[in-house]
């Protein structure tokens, strides 16, 4: 049974929205305060949205576990998908439209429901702020699918008729993966670097940064870059370059 916890505190304002409506005349205004005085915070925050994906993809999982038949009309992920999306719609900022629209659209991909995430995504103007992480979840389902024709076709269109920066560069980014990928490099490269003249000095651009640095100097065949430290148990400072022809395995981590 689903879990209503996330559920209900997010959408428990389409309740006192309700009781206003039904409410007569003079009992309006009273209607109106009690419901002021209970009624949370406007729309959902980031930390609801994550919790009712996260009970989501419990229910999803423990469904497809107990051998639920996927094309089921009573599938967890279409009331859970359907869920974010209203979610969505009383959403009070750019950044969590994009967050309930992204998770309700990979609750669709969860249960490879292709044809209801691609009427999903076919609603979405290309204006619409969820553009910002939409890509994210096309990219996840073509790869699952392995079939990525369909998501560079969304995403160009989308990159091409959006006016919106982010939009734009968001959805180039995505392109430009899937490009590495299927080791089109030089294409990757045109995308990305597409993807960060649109949006210059946001997130998307950083992130077309490190990827372009990746594509021109960590790509498999390269030669490594130059590299050194000094070991803790030695006096000086060893470089990558003399190890050069003898194998060896380098392990990258950090601690905060």
């Amino acid at each position: 049974m689903m879990n209503r916890g996330a559920l209900s505190r997010v959408l428990s304002g389409c309740l006192f929205a309700a009781i206003l409506a039904m409410a007569p005349g003079p009992d309006r205004t009273a209607a109106a305060q009690s419901a002021q005085s209970a009624q949370p915070p406007a729309g959902p925050s980031v930390a609801d949205i994550r919790a009712m994906a996260a009970d989501a993809r419990k229910e999803i999982d423990g469904y497809k576990t107990a051998g639920g038949a996927p094309d089921a009309a009573d599938h967890p992920a279409i009331k859970w998908s359907a869920a974010l999306w209203q979610v969505r719609d009383r959403a009070p900022n750019r950044e969590t439209i994009a967050l309930a629209t992204l998770e309700a659209i990979r609750m669709l991909n969860r249960a490879e429901l292709w044809d209801r995430t691609q009427a999903r995504v076919a609603s979405l103007d290309a204006d619409d702020p969820a553009w910002e992480r939409v890509p994210t979840a096309l990219y996840e389902g073509a790869i699952a699918r392995k079939s990525f024709d369909d998501t560079i076709a969304t995403l160009s269109r989308t990159a091409a008729s959006t006016k919106s920066p982010s939009n734009k560069a968001a959805a180039l980014i995505i392109v430009g993966r899937i490009h590495r990928r299927l080791g089109d490099l030089p294409a990757a490269t045109r995308s990305i670097s597409e993807a960060r003249a649109a949006a210059p000095g946001t997130p998307q651009a950083e992130e077309a940064d490190g990827l372009i640095y990746e594509i021109e100097h960590l790509s498999v065949g390269l030669r490594a870059p130059a590299i050194s430290g000094k070991p803790r148990n030695a006096r000086r400072a060893i470089t990558l370059d003399s190890f050069r022809g003898k194998p060896i395995l380098l392990v990258f981590w950090a601690s905060t």
